[in-house]
């Protein structure tokens, strides 16, 4: 019975490949999507003490307000007394005008790279303080597009929520600037 799940899947895996790889089952990636170009943001939340570098690489779908962002990160979160490496995505809804309004959503995995050595002794094993963990968030902003070399400019608040529970939950109001269309 193994064998055959395991045959069956292998089948499927090939056959998928085959149908990603033939020119008309294909996904041309410049029939749908646009560069949006790099981006470069910095958030803080002065109440928590959490401040966060993100560098992202943006991207429309053609002829739509739909933005995807992709993006990496540092956090410095006294909240939970640690420092974390994120990675992930958020998609917007944004009109291409010169200054856009924006909503969006989406999520990141954050890698927790050290503890505050203040604290490292008072973490225990029931204690999801300082964890890695997944983020949801949802944010709301402006955009302003300009025709110089830095091309945007934006302000926006974003809310994430932790899957360490609500008690780890946080804000974060921010600017970005980058290089647009």
């Amino acid at each position: 019975m193994h064998l055959q799940r395991t045959n069956i899947s292998l089948l499927l895996t090939v056959m998928s490949l085959f149908l990603v790889s033939c020119k008309s089952w294909g996904y041309e990636r410049e029939d749908y999507e646009e560069d949006a170009g790099a981006s470069f943001s910095f958030l803080m939340n002065y109440e928590d003490d959490i401040y966060a570098v993100c560098v992202g690489s943006g991207t429309w779908l053609r002829n739509t307000p739909i933005f995807g962002d992709y993006f990496v990160r540092y956090v410095a979160n006294a909240l939970e007394d640690a420092a974390y490496s994120g990675v992930g995505m958020t998609m917007r809804i944004m009109p291409h005008w010169t200054l856009a309004p924006f909503i969006g959503a989406g999520g990141s995995y954050n890698y927790r790279l050290s503890v505050f050595s203040a604290v490292q002794d008072e973490f225990s094993e029931q204690s999801s303080k300082g964890n890695s963990y997944w983020g949801g968030h949802v944010e709301c902003g402006f955009r302003l597009w300009m025709d110089n070399k830095v091309r945007l400019f934006e302000l926006l608040v974003r809310q994430t929520w932790s899957s360490n529970g609500r008690d780890h939950d946080y804000w974060l109001v921010g600017f970005a600037t980058g290089t647009g269309f």
